[in-house]
């Protein structure tokens, strides 16, 4: 598998880039990730037209701390506020993240798609044409079908004109956090 088309984004950089493929956006939006926030929706829906074709995959909520779970529940309601036809389902164990836009566009990497993450992790993104992953599409079908339908509230917001604060911090995965109370011998390392 050949990559030519593909560029890296290092961190911090990666919405710069997002907006500006989100502003020429015509027909549809995929975002996958376990955990998202208020901010990163507000930063996708201000630079994206309203006509677009959008649905997300998130983790369920019983495999979110609970404040992970109201943003990412802030994120699908703004996102549903956006576009009348969003689609958004719930997926056990979700770890992937992309986002594709156009059915062309591709974004793959580590960072999860919330502030912390995308602004100050040392993380690494992928963003280049879909067409080159192959088997791409049959495993976002596949992880869509596999994935149960989430009822989303639209955002009752007043105004958009203020961004949300999102989630500042480095959310510790409860999947993790559970290995690490199952075996003692476990460890986490951590550079600050």
């Amino acid at each position: 598998m050949s990559l030519n088309g593909f560029m890296l984004i290092g961190p911090g950089k990666v919405l710069a880039y997002l907006r500006d493929d989100l502003s020429r956006a015509s027909e549809s939006l995929v975002i996958v990730g376990p955990w998202l926030d208020d901010y990163f929706a507000d930063q996708v829906v201000l630079a994206s037209p309203s006509e677009l074709d959008a649905r997300a995959i998130v983790r369920e909520e019983e495999q979110m701390d609970p404040e992970a779970w109201q943003r990412t529940s802030a994120a699908l309601s703004i996102f549903a506020a956006k576009w009348t036809d969003f689609k958004a389902r719930t997926q056990s164990r979700l770890h992937a993240k992309f986002l594709c836009i156009d059915d062309k566009i591709l974004y793959l990497g580590s960072a999860n798609w919330y502030r912390y993450s995308l602004e100050k992790s040392f993380e690494l993104v992928l963003r280049g044409p879909k067409n080159e992953i192959v088997g791409f599409d049959e495993e976002l079908e596949r992880l869509w079908r596999n994935a149960a339908d989430l009822k989303v509230q639209q955002n009752s917001r007043k105004s958009n004109k203020s961004i949300a604060k999102g989630i500042d911090y480095e959310i510790i995965d409860p999947i993790a956090q559970k290995a690490l109370k199952e075996n003692p011998k476990a460890f986490v390392l951590r550079r600050n």
